[in-house]
C-alpha cells in the first residue's frame, strides 16, 4: 500500500467485496460472542431501500473496511456492520467510514445516527465516543449487555451554532 489514504464511499452491498467484508465481520463476531451467527440481524436488503447505504473503505483500491446505514424512522438511521480488517486497524479506516456515514445521513435528511455495539468491543465503543456519539438506552433487540449510542446531526446546509 503506497499512500494509505482511506477513501470511503457508498457501494453495492451485493458486490463480491461487500459480501467478503460482511462474511469476515460475521465470523469475527461469532467467535467473539461465542455464537453460531455473528450477523446481528443484518440483511443486504436492509440497505437497498431509500435513504440507506453500504459503505466500503478502500486504500489504493483494496477493500479494508465497511459500514452500513439502515433507516430506523424518518429522523433516525442506524449504523450497522462496522468492520475494519485486522491488519488495517488503527489507521483511520473506521473514522473514514463514520465520516461518510455522517455525510450521507445528513444528505438523506436524518437528524441523528444511532448504533449498538457489544461489551466485548471496547475499542469500538471508545471510537464512537471519540467521534461524538453518546450513550442512550438500547433501541432494538433484547440483549441486556448491548451498548447503544447516538450522534446528533446538523442538517445539510446548516451551520453548527
Amino acid at each position: 500500500m503506497s499512500n494509505n489514504i482511506v477513501i470511503a464511499a457508498a457501494e453495492d452491498v451485493r458486490s463480491a467485496d461487500a459480501e467478503e467484508l460482511i462474511r469476515e465481520l460475521s465470523e469475527e463476531l461469532a467467535i467473539l460472542y461465542e455464537t453460531t451467527d455473528g450477523g446481528a440481524g443484518f440483511q443486504p436488503s436492509d440497505v437497498e431501500v431509500p435513504r440507506s447505504a453500504f459503505i466500503i473503505a478502500r486504500i489504493d483500491g483494496y477493500p479494508v473496511g465497511c459500514g452500513a446505514l439502515r433507516p430506523l424512522d424518518e429522523q433516525s438511521v442506524e449504523v450497522k456492520r462496522m468492520y475494519t480488517r485486522k491488519e488495517f486497524r488503527r489507521k483511520g479506516v473506521a473514522q473514514a467510514i463514520l465520516a461518510e456515514a455522517d455525510r450521507l445521513a445528513a444528505s438523506f435528511g436524518y437528524t441523528n445516527i444511532k448504533l449498538q455495539t457489544g461489551p466485548r468491543q471496547p475499542e469500538a465503543a471508545a471510537l464512537y465516543e471519540r467521534v461524538g456519539y453518546y450513550r442512550i438506552p438500547r433501541f432494538s433487540g433484547d440483549w441486556d449487555l448491548v451498548l447503544a449510542y447516538q450522534k446528533d446531526l446538523v442538517p445539510a446546509g446548516e451551520e453548527v451554532r
